[in-house]
């Protein structure tokens, strides 16, 4: 676990570790990835990753999970849209995980195809709640329960406990197939929910194994 005593400590470290991978990934392939979280913990980061002189034409962003199936106030592609891809980052190219946002179900089966191109991403940022979920995958949800045991890099759809409760995910299958995976949150209980996480059974410790490095700042 790589700690700080403040946010801008660990905005400034994570957002030089991203500004190398997507340079490194643009120079290899002549493209990156990157997937992200939504919430409000990361919203500093992306809006300096914001002011980067990258290649963002060269750089596709996509989401984790999202919140709710209508773009409303409290949607993960909002806030997305309003942090990041602004500024140096206006030209990257951008996929919500909303497509049909009248039909759950619909709108799953359209974004699993439109996602398949972020298998083996280059970069994910995994955020984690104070219940020890992380993505859209709760504790004590049956479908949930499937994002984690499903073998098939896919997606599915999640119930929350609380509103809005409708909710699209990343499978651990597909968090896992990406080349560098990040955990970022702060606080002392919520770095007492991780660090028991594997005890309670909390769904983020199931990425324990996968996380090539956790950020915490203490404030």
């Amino acid at each position: 676990m790589n700690s700080f005593d403040n946010m801008k400590q660990l905005e400034d470290e994570m957002c030089s570790t991203i500004k190398v991978l997507l340079t490194s990934a643009i120079k290899k392939n002549g493209s990156a990835k990157i997937l992200l979280s939504g919430g409000g913990t990361p919203k500093g980061l992306y809006n300096k990753l914001s002011h980067l002189k990258l290649n963002w034409r060269n750089i596709e962003i996509g989401l984790v999970d999202e919140r709710t199936l209508a773009k409303s106030l409290s949607s993960n592609e909002r806030m997305i849209r309003e942090t990041l891809l602004i500024n140096e980052a206006k030209n990257a190219s951008f996929t919500g995980m909303v497509f049909d946002p009248l039909d759950y179900q619909n709108n799953l089966n359209i974004a699993k195809i439109n996602y398949q191109k972020f298998v083996g991403s280059d970069v994910l940022i995994l955020g984690m709640g104070g219940d020890g979920h992380t993505a859209s995958i709760f504790p004590n949800d049956k479908a949930s329960v499937r994002a984690i045991d499903d073998s098939k890099a896919s997606l599915i759809n999640t119930n929350a406990p609380s509103d809005p409760k409708l909710r699209i995910t990343l499978s651990k299958a597909f968090i896992t197939t990406c080349k560098h995976v990040y955990l970022m949150f702060s606080g002392d209980e919520k770095k007492s929910v991780f660090m028991s996480s594997e005890l309670k059974n909390y769904p983020i410790s199931n990425f324990k194994e996968k996380l090539e490095m956790v950020y915490f700042a203490k404030n």
